[in-house]
């Protein structure tokens, strides 16, 4: 991989959800945003990081299906402000991470951020928090559960792709749940890196419920505007946990959940969370879509996150030892 490897200063696409955020949570043109590049098996995982030497945590945020990791960027720079250092890679197959088709698949995204939860304790030597957007709440379940050295799980959904009703709910028409997924396994043993655009077969119009704002989305060659393979759609609903959620005791978990999600009812997240042996706590987030930017829901993230992180530091500092056990 020898060639120029680009950078969101060549891809700017990303500046195009700016004017749709609140003021607040903008992006400002001096966010200290540091592009790097992390060898990831034998692939590249590029990585945006709001480094901050003194942060008690490291906040690891994980996009979803038709995400990268700059779209976050938002978030990230929200969570700097509280004195948290935060990372936010472009998962194999989107955003700007290049890596070989063998490398692209949900249970590799799952591989990915335990790896990344691992190489950041190391680097940094303090506690990694998973935070997840949309199907990367799901991932961050499923990389704690894998990893099981993580302080926390935030997370705006937590759907488990196995269960019918989330099927339903994910696919563009209700029949593509009930026809197309028996058909998987076949079509995947037959043209598993064919590839197609998401929202042939996902309701991506509900990412948001600004009209507009699906139009930026789904133009967007980086995320949701990427096609996806066949055998990424396959391990999507076949990915299974390393813990089921009645056994899960890693650690703490919040769910803030969009009250206006078109896409992943809070009902549906439910139907996991609801199960989870941990300490968890669901804060719903009026008025907000998918992608949560709306007010006054997008200010009560902000708020139920920071007061999440804040205890969980406290944790920490009682018992540093637990939160890194395994990593020493």
């Amino acid at each position: 991989m020898q060639e120029h490897r680009l950078s969101y200063r060549d891809i700017s696409y990303w500046h195009k959800y700016q004017p749709y955020l609140p003021e607040w949570l903008a992006v400002p043109p001096d966010a200290p945003l540091q592009e790097e590049w992390w060898t990831w098996r034998q692939g590249e995982i590029h990585l945006d990081r709001l480094a901050a030497e003194e942060a008690p945590l490291t906040v690891i945020l994980l996009h979803g299906g038709g995400g990268y990791g700059r779209l976050l960027a938002p978030f990230g720079t929200m969570l700097r402000r509280e004195g948290y250092e935060v990372v936010a890679p472009d998962l194999p197959g989107y955003g700007l991470s290049r890596v070989p088709q063998s490398l692209v698949g949900h249970d590799l995204w799952v591989e990915c951020a335990a790896d990344l939860v691992k190489a950041e304790q190391s680097r940094a030597g303090r506690s990694v928090v998973l935070f997840g957007f949309s199907l990367g709440g799901y991932v961050a379940y499923l990389a704690a559960a894998k990893c099981r050295t993580v302080a926390g799980i935030a997370a705006t959904t937590l759907a488990d792709p196995r269960i019918p009703q989330v099927q339903t709910e994910f696919a563009r028409h209700p029949l593509l749940s009930r026809l197309g997924l028996p058909l998987l396994p076949v079509l995947d043993r037959l043209c598993g890196r064919m590839r197609f655009p998401i929202q042939w077969v996902a309701r991506m119009q509900a990412i948001s419920n600004d009209p507009e704002l699906v139009s930026v989305f789904l133009e967007d060659r980086c995320g949701a505007g990427k096609p996806v393979s066949v055998h990424f759609m396959r391990s999507l609903f076949e990915t299974r946990p390393d813990i089921e959620p009645e056994e899960f005791d890693v650690c703490p978990v919040l769910l803030a959940h969009p009250g206006a999600d078109r896409w992943t009812t809070v009902e549906a997240s439910r139907l996991f969370f609801d199960r989870i042996k941990a300490p968890k706590r669901l804060v719903l987030l009026d008025h907000c879509g998918h992608f949560p930017i709306e007010e006054p829901g997008i200010s009560r993230l902000r708020e139920a996150v920071v007061s999440f992180l804040a205890e969980l530091v406290s944790d920490v500092r009682e018992s540093p030892g637990e939160a890194l056990r395994s990593v020493v």
